[in-house]
């Protein structure tokens, strides 16, 4: 209750506690608005920011349509010397030697011949070769690969994919220079055994064993075995899966490269493919430079890339793209990458030559 004065005429009533508290909080607030406003908005901001987190971890995914494949494949047993320089593709039935139903990726495909298997194209090929030769035999068929067994998925689709093929033994992709399982390595820089092997016991034995091959037979079906690389055997090539596109004659992994004999320099040859959509070849693993040595321009030739090298291992792509992957050999006679199609390796040469063999890339978009 508040008390008064009287001071003359005059009479003074003393605040009251009420009265007072509300005058504190008005100070408070026209001092501190800009802090109080700030506070506000970050709680808002939290509980909204919560929210959301909860509905994006809480929410049904967005069902994709899958497309069931048949693997079907007619195998090779003939070797293979010639140098493939055409990617077909192929929607017929072949006869069936390995019935594995997998879903595809809708507009996803593989090369005639690779059935799609576990996210991957494969083709069996059953006449034995030793290790080296079967290697080649598998860059001829549109520079693919022995194949490479990533996890235990991989692995069962192996003995699913040739159940029916009557071979005993294939080589993989793999190799390894120790008795180490963990320290193995896949074939053209593209990883490691370190996050999974499925190694019989005893291997790798590491001493002149050094080439991988998996078991299809027997109690140590689908476990691996080192052996001497000139034993002959069976074997699978692969390739990643792709999109098809009517228009490209060189298709890889989603992206599609084009040559041309056009003698431009480095800066032309860019200005050239970014008119069509492209730029200058990049490369990013060892698959992939491998495939584009396939392309088919002559035996020994030097061919222009989207490279610029500052040092042997500093470099940048025309593309903007991460350079992830490094194939220099020497870059003594200039700056801008050529890879020479018969060991892959990478070369510096003049940035204003004019006589350039040149492959353009570009992503091809799903339909």
């Amino acid at each position: 209750m508040s008390k008064s004065y009287v001071f003359g005429e005059l009479e003074i009533e003393e605040p009251s506690n009420n009265q007072t508290r509300l005058e504190k909080l008005q100070l408070v607030a026209s001092d501190h608005w800009k802090n109080i406003l700030i506070g506000g908005l970050s709680e808002i901001i939290i509980v909204a920011s919560v929210a959301l987190l909860t509905y994006l971890l809480t929410r049904q995914p967005i069902c994709e349509t899958a497309v069931s494949t048949i693997s079907t494949l007619a195998t090779s047993t003939l070797p293979i010397t010639t140098k493939s320089s055409t990617t077909h593709w192929s929607t017929s039935s072949t006869p069936i030697s390995s019935t594995s139903p997998t879903s595809a990726p809708e507009n996803y495909s593989c090369a005639a011949g690779f059935p799609y298997i576990n996210h991957k194209c494969w083709k069996l090929v059953t006449g034995p070769q030793n290790r080296a030769d079967a290697d080649q035999a598998c860059n001829n068929l549109g520079g693919s690969t022995l194949f490479s067994i990533r996890n235990d998925q991989d692995n069962q689709a192996v003995l699913e994919f040739v159940k029916d093929q009557q071979v005993k033994n294939l080589w993989t992709g793999l190799i390894c220079d120790n008795n180490d399982p963990s320290l193995c390595t896949w074939d053209v820089q593209s990883g490691t055994t370190a996050a999974y092997n499925n190694f019989a016991k005893g291997y790798p034995s590491g001493v002149n064993e050094e080439c991988i091959y998996y078991m299809t037979t027997g109690t140590q079906a689908g476990q691996w075995a080192s052996g001497l690389c000139n034993e002959t055997m069976s074997f699978v090539c692969e390739l990643p899966t792709t999109i098809y596109d009517e228009t490209c004659k060189y298709n890889y992994n989603t992206y599609c490269y084009t040559p041309y004999s056009l003698g431009k320099t480095a800066s032309d040859a860019q200005s050239y493919c970014t008119s069509l959509g492209s730029n200058l070849v990049s490369i990013h693993s060892g698959n992939e430079n491998r495939y584009v040595m396939t392309i088919n321009f002559g035996r020994n030739k030097n061919i222009l890339i989207g490279g610029v090298a500052f040092s042997n291992d500093v470099m940048l792509w025309y593309d903007g793209t991460e350079s992830n992957f490094n194939n220099i050999y020497q870059i003594k006679d200039g700056n801008c990458l050529n890879m020479n199609n018969t060991n892959g390796g990478w070369y510096g040469g003049d940035c204003m030559a004019s006589n350039n063999y040149f492959i353009c890339k570009r992503r091809i978009l799903e339909k």
